[in-house]
């Protein structure tokens, strides 16, 4: 069942039993108040026995009574939290019978945006919280409430430990009324909290209740109570302690320090995808499967600072997975060029043409999502998730990562090494071929051409790992090779798209062909398709020499 979804921008404070609830009649911009009734919040906190879902900083609870009871799930974002809700009933509304009978069953369309992070462990409760809120609506001066100010009366029992404790807390939420810029939205949070912090009320340590409830001040207090548990595992992504923090990084660092860290971050963007790709967001499959190719490219490029037989089995099970990625990915790009194609001739959505190419490859793009859905769900899936999280948590050093040679060293042999790979795979009589004067290329130029395809997008990540983001430690030198490495992967890509498509026509041809139906259009797409392919195929060794000079930089 779809779930909703909101920006939750709030604040918290501490505040003494006694202390009386501000009147905001001072705060610019706030014309009234309206109290509402008090309500009777009971929410069950969910969490793995590793507190998996605390450690990523994502809470899941069922919640009855108040306006928005049901089931939700809080994640960070940019500004704020995330919050997704479902109702209390999602699996039986949506026919799933008793699949979560039981109150403290989490259902499976809950399930699925963090399946990456809980993976098929289980989800018990960790804490139950009763609130008695009584909230006040602030509204501005449009006449519409732009903030709720609620208080609470809170009573929470930590279900593992056993212990009861009970609290008064003030929150401070945002409402759609509130101001469209976040520099507006602040400064309107910075008028209340003055108000609020004139009632002897304090800003909370804790931004979620469930912290307290566990007994501690803040999550991080609360995981590093944890670790100390005896009855908890130990958190299985702590990062190790031989990795420095991506801000202390620099050109002289330890090559396995940087390289983790990219790793580390790549493996994050892994999981950030997982759900949209199960949702089958907009270029979510496409997203995931260049996720998994960046993180095997970077394996491989730097495989010799690890473990080798380590390395090798991640880059296998990634392979598996990009490869049922890459199956609806491929069927996507082929619905979506003979859409583009079709309405550049001038054909009808009505046409048959149009209904075998179009609607035809986008049933195949629902098969293989589906198959690609069931790996997301597999125990392979997720014991491969298990194995990344470990390999950047504990790095498997081989002797040459524990030497600790600066990343600056490592990587100039690496573009090197990488780029007389590409050169190799390319070959002169590959690309004299390939950009020769109307001659088709056989089985064994284009593997050829394939292969120099990867072999550019090997060397463009390996730039990538040391030239941007939080691991940019090594400049625009790598940023252009990277950009030049891009290039040759785009004209042989280009290509590659093309040829296929071209086999996609022929084969969709002979089968109109059989039924009867007028085949022009597949010859017409067919040319056109051919012409693209070749004149993409032609900048390759532009391309290559580009990426030439560029390397002589190094």
């Amino acid at each position: 069942m779809k779930h909703t979804s909101q920006v939750e921008i709030e604040r918290k404070y501490d505040v003494d039993e006694n202390a009386l609830v501000p009147t905001f009649t001072s705060v610019d911009g706030i014309e009234s108040v309206s109290v509402d009734d008090a309500v009777q919040l009971e929410a069950v906190y969910y969490d793995t026995e590793a507190l998996d879902l605390l450690q990523k900083r994502h809470i899941v609870r069922r919640r009855e009574g108040g306006g928005d009871e049901g089931w939700h799930i809080k994640r960070p974002a940019g500004e704020g939290r995330t919050e997704l809700h479902w109702p209390l009933d999602v699996d039986s509304a949506e026919g799933s019978g008793d699949a979560a009978a039981s109150s403290d069953e989490v259902p499976d369309s809950v399930l699925e945006p963090v399946r990456a992070i809980v993976r098929d462990r289980i989800l018990t409760p960790i804490a139950r919280i009763s609130t008695r809120r009584t909230a006040t609506h602030l509204v501005g001066t449009g006449g519409e409430a732009v903030a709720e100010f609620a208080d609470d009366q809170v009573t929470a029992s930590d279900v593992r430990g056993g212990a009861v404790r009970a609290w008064r807390e003030w929150e401070v939420e945002l409402l759609p009324g509130a101001p469209d810029s976040e520099e507006e939205r602040t400064a309107l949070l910075d008028a209340i909290e003055v108000a609020v912090l004139a009632e002897a009320a304090t800003v909370s340590s804790s931004p979620a209740k469930i912290a307290r409830a566990l007994g501690h001040d803040s999550l991080s207090d609360a995981l590093d109570g944890a670790d100390q548990d005896d009855a908890i595992e130990p958190q299985r992504a702590t990062p190790s302690a031989r990795t420095a923090p991506a801000s202390e990084l620099t050109s002289k660092s330890p090559a396995a320090d940087v390289i983790v860290e990219a790793l580390r971050q790549l493996v994050q963007q892994l999981e950030q995808l997982d759900p949209q790709a199960r949702a089958d967001q907009p270029d979510s499959v496409h997203q995931m499967r260049s996720a998994v190719r960046r993180l095997r490219s970077v394996l491989a490029a730097y495989r010799r600072l690890f473990d080798d037989e380590r390395v090798s089995s991640l880059r296998d099970r990634l392979r598996t997975l990009g490869g049922v990625l890459g199956t609806a990915r491929d069927a996507e790009v082929r619905a979506q060029l003979a859409d583009d194609e079709l309405s550049e001739l001038g054909h009808r959505t009505s046409d048959a043409s149009h209904r075998r190419l179009v609607e035809g490859s986008l049933e195949e793009y629902r098969q293989a999502h589906a198959a690609a859905l069931r790996m997301l769900s597999s125990a392979s899936y997720y014991r491969l998730f298990d194995d990344l999280d470990d390999f950047v948590a504990n790095p498997p050093l081989s002797a040459l990562g524990e030497k600790r040679t600066s990343i600056k060293v490592v990587a100039a042999k690496v573009i090197a090494s990488e780029l007389a790979r590409l050169r190799k795979r390319a070959g002169a009589a590959a690309f004299a071929g390939a950009s020769g004067a109307g001659g088709d290329i056989d089985a064994r130029g284009d593997s050829a051409l394939h292969s120099a395809r990867k072999a550019a997008r090997r060397l463009r990540f390996a730039a990538d790992a040391v030239s941007k983001g939080s691991t940019a430690v090594l400049g625009k030198k790598y940023r252009h090779i990277s950009c030049e490495a891009q290039r040759v992967q785009d004209a042989l890509g280009d290509h590659r798209d093309n040829a296929l498509f071209v086999e996609h026509l022929l084969l969709s041809s002979n089968r109109a062909h059989a039924a009867g139906e007028n085949t022009f259009v597949y010859g017409a797409m067919s040319v056109r398709a051919q012409n693209r392919g070749s004149a993409a195929l032609n900048e390759s060794p532009k391309a290559l020499k580009r990426l030439d000079r560029r390397a002589e930089s190094l």
